[in-house]
């Protein structure tokens, strides 16, 4: 008799819980906790390091914290995905399954692929965007134009991979979108 999924843990506790107990639904919604969560420890990493050490500091203490994470975690995504990174294409569904990934709520991205190895990306709502417009416009600069770019590549998983701005904020307009990219491998 297959065991039922929990869709919440309103029942009694169980101290030998796995996710394997946990129905498709309730992990989607942990998921996006995960995802709040992921972009909530890192802001609050940043915000902390500029209190104590200055702007400049945290840009490059953040920076240098992200390539850390994305050198030691991406390349098992590609893993257990079963993707073998050889082309844009290839990176992009690797791309799909980091917490900050093209797929959720956070970074949606609309793809115009001319080939294996060119694609253009946009991002039409950044969250993260939206709230540097609010609360801290300092912070597009350092990481929509610096950040950006260097993680970008470095979660494409090939020395060879590039991304080049086409559209960055700051923005005229809400309506207008976030950001765009081409994204390119060359020979």
């Amino acid at each position: 008799m297959a065991k039922e999924e929990l869709n919440d843990l309103s029942g009694p506790f169980n101290p030998e819980l796995t996710f394997e107990d946990l129905s498709k639904e309730f992990l989607l919604k942990i998921m996006n906790v995960w995802q709040f969560a992921w972009v909530q420890l890192a802001t609050a990493f940043y915000d902390e390091t500029k209190e104590r050490f200055g702007f400049d500091a945290a840009n490059d203490v953040n920076l240098a914290a992200w390539h850390r994470m994305s050198k030691k975690v991406n390349p098992r995504y590609a893993k257990i995905a079963n993707v073998k990174v050889n082309t844009v294409i290839d990176a992009l569904k690797v791309l799909q399954l980091p917490l900050d990934n093209t797929m959720g709520q956070l970074y949606r991205a609309e793809h115009e692929i001319i080939n294996e190895n060119d694609v253009i990306i946009t991002i039409r709502n950044c969250r993260s965007l939206e709230y540097y417009e609010k609360e801290a416009p300092e912070m597009i600069q350092p990481i929509c134009h610096v950040l950006e770019k260097e993680i970008m590549e470095e979660y494409m998983l090939n020395p060879k991979a590039k991304a080049t701005p086409l559209k960055l904020p700051p923005r005229k307009s809400k309506d207008d979108i976030s950001c765009q990219w081409r994204f390119t491998i060359e020979d």
